[in-house]
């Protein structure tokens, strides 16, 4: 019989597992995460798998549909787009607590965000992943300076639900670092009136870019439905003539 201890463990590998799956998007949209297969998997029992997706369907990474059983939540661009608003909400709000808070004379700065600003700025060609992952972390650090655990909260939950779209949009950009790092150094030193005009600025960029990026992520799903009836066609022309022989 397991332990408390252990329990907890595996309940936690579990989570975390399935989690950074579905943020990473190892399934697909719309797909039927069938609890036993998973639980075969994880080599768990499937308690704790159907704990962890009720979890996640709580944190808005996934949907419960009654009697069907967990799927993959697909973003419209609506649904984008409203992340992207409360994200840039909360930052800004945070952002403005810190600018009120300035002692005239006493510059502070973030220096939290210095190892991140070493580390993005020594990879030659950092990965879309890293671009997604150090985005998301920069607006925690800057909801963590608030003060404030609901919106510290609220921010990494945008992060999850927000990080693959950030992937593909790094994907169409040709130097997603240099704006990123251009915020770290403005966060770094202290000038929160600049860091708050890049935030502007990339959440600008952000909603130009989003239908071409919903667009991006479409077409593949449209070539390989073309694919497939032109095959169908192809193949109904070849069984035609064999089966009207018959």
């Amino acid at each position: 019989m397991l332990s408390k201890s252990d329990n907890s463990n595996i309940i936690k590998r579990v989570y975390q597992s399935l989690k950074f799956s579905v943020i990473s998007q190892h399934f697909i949209p719309g797909e039927r995460l069938n609890i036993e297969t998973l639980a075969e998997d994880l080599r768990v029992s499937i308690t704790p798998v159907r704990e962890t997706l009720l979890r996640l369907v709580a944190e808005g990474l996934i949907i419960n549909v009654p009697k069907m059983g967990f799927f993959m939540r697909t973003l419209s661009e609506a649904d984008i787009l409203d992340l992207y608003e409360m994200n840039h909400l909360l930052t800004n709000w945070s952002i403005n607590r810190l600018i009120r808070d300035q002692i005239p004379g006493l510059v502070t700065g973030m220096p939290e965000l210095v190892a991140l600003n070493k580390k993005l700025a020594s990879a030659q060609a950092p990965a879309d992943e890293m671009i997604a992952n150090s985005s998301g972390a920069i607006f925690e650090y800057c909801a963590r300076r608030s003060g404030n655990l609901e919106v510290v909260q609220q921010i990494q939950n945008i992060n999850d639900r927000l990080n693959h779209t950030r992937v593909c949009e790094s994907r169409m950009e040709q130097t997603p670092a240099e704006a990123l790092l251009s915020i770290m150094q403005e966060g770094i030193e202290g000038n929160y009136d600049e860091l708050q005009r890049l935030f502007n600025e990339q959440f600008d960029r952000s909603v130009i870019l989003l239908p071409h990026l919903i667009r991006e992520r479409v077409s593949p799903v449209v070539e390989v439905a073309e694919e497939t009836v032109t095959h169908s066609f192809n193949l109904d022309r070849i069984l035609a003539p064999h089966q009207s022989s018959k």
